[in-house]
């Protein structure tokens, strides 16, 4: 920090009582101000990208390669080109800071394509090239492919965005010991959903409407329903709709006759703008609450004016670690960060933040300070549990006068 305005706060490690061999190395480290504040900062820089192309830079220091596996091509080509910027721009920060352990930081990018087989293959390449960790992937079926790849070879792996539970689970259920995830899971934001009907919208009945075959629709349906009635509110209607369809009257119909307080739609934006705008056409004036994947430029924001919905991240959230990290995107690549991106860049410095606190790059060691610390990222405050998926909160937003604003940030 030192006055240097190029510098911010972007994370904060808490560690519990008892893990000795890292308390000690922070006393070290940081001696009384640890012990009075229980808590050490980790001040990421924040500057622009001086390229690490590399394996050692001009001094001789050996390079730590972080492998990002992500769609560079192909149809989901916008979701790696997301991450491949959070994560340059967090590589940059170290780097401009020194490094991890006074190693310069090189990444080393493989595309994935968002393809169960595609991934294993890149993911073993990037290993044996010397990648000693791995981000990615995107999707979470190429989630899956690189998750056993990185098992197997023993390589800590961080989804940045993988939403799948399996992802860093075994066949037998059992955790996978080297890999994490950084967003909440589906269940979280059905149940942050149910929440709000229940204790800011005052909500007694609800609707649920989804997706047929959509395990998205589903999850998010039986997140919230539970929550809802374990509150003691009722659940009027819960139907499934075809997402092709081009007209959903024969659905709402029954919606509309039940007349409940709110509606849930967890679904995708480009299905939501014709499934809200006939309902609307067809008298439903209730409080809708939606999901994640109403999170896009594309939402009609005059037709779902006044609903609510879930998502990972919102520039407007009033916290400084948000505004300094959308200022930085912006004047990198003139358009604000959205959720993948900002995943991305809480994914690596979450990750040197743990492997600085371990003060080693040995996996598990890096492991066990993931699992016990408190990482205060840009997508919100979380700790991992025992399956390694991130406790956070949930932002709630709503869409409102033709803009999107910030709501509040819930715990499921």
């Amino acid at each position: 920090m030192s006055g240097n305005s190029g510098f911010i706060c972007a994370m904060t490690l808490r560690y519990t009582i008892g893990t000795m061999w890292i308390s000690r190395w922070l006393r070290l480290r940081f001696g009384k101000t640890l012990r009075r504040t229980g808590r050490v900062f980790a001040c990421l820089a924040l500057l622009l990208w001086a390229p690490a192309c590399a394996r050692q830079d001009k001094v001789g220091r050996e390079a730590i390669v972080v492998a990002v596996i992500a769609p560079f091509s192909g149809d989901f080509e916008p979701w790696g080109a997301a991450v491949r910027n959070g994560v340059i721009l967090a590589a940059d920060g170290w780097n401009q800071q020194g490094g991890v352990l006074g190693r310069p930081v090189q990444v080393l990018l493989k595309d994935g394509r968002c393809d169960y087989n595609v991934a294993r293959q890149v993911t073993t390449e990037a290993i044996k090239e010397g990648a000693q960790f791995i981000i990615g992937e995107v999707c979470s079926v190429a989630s899956e492919g690189v998750a056993q790849v990185t098992t197997d070879m023993k390589v800590l792996q961080i989804a940045p965005t993988s939403v799948d539970p399996e992802t860093t689970l075994k066949n037998d259920g059992n955790v996978r010991p080297l890999v994490f995830r950084i967003p909440f899971l589906d269940v979280d934001q059905g149940i942050v959903a149910a929440h709000l009907a229940l204790e800011t919208l005052r909500a007694d009945t609800a609707a649920i409407l989804y997706a047929e075959n959509s395990e998205y629709g589903l999850t998010l349906a039986d997140a919230f329903e539970k929550t809802f009635t374990d509150g003691d509110g009722e659940i009027l209607v819960r139907k499934t709709y075809n997402q092709d369809a081009e007209e959903y009257f024969d659905v709402l119909s029954e919606v509309r006759d039940a007349n409940p307080d709110i509606l849930y739609l967890p679904g995708y934006f480009n299905v939501m703008n014709r499934l809200v705008a006939q309902a609307r056409r067809f008298g439903m004036f209730q409080t809708i609450i939606g999901s994640d994947g109403w999170d896009s430029p594309d939402l009609d924001f005059a037709v779902t004016d006044g609903s609510y919905f879930t998502t990972h991240y919102f520039s407007g959230e009033p916290r400084p670690e948000v505004k300094a990290w959308t200022q930085l995107y912006t004047a990198r690549h003139q358009v604000e960060p959205d959720a993948v991106a900002t995943l991305s860049y809480d994914a690596v410095n979450i990750l040197f933040a743990a492997v600085t606190a371990a003060g080693t790059l040995e996996p598990f060691a890096v492991a066990d300070v993931l699992e016990t610390a408190t990482f205060e990222a840009v997508s919100g405050q979380l700790t991992f549990d025992k399956y390694h998926n991130p406790t956070k909160g949930v932002l709630v937003v709503r869409v409102f006068n033709g803009r999107v604003i910030y709501v509040d940030r819930l715990m499921p």
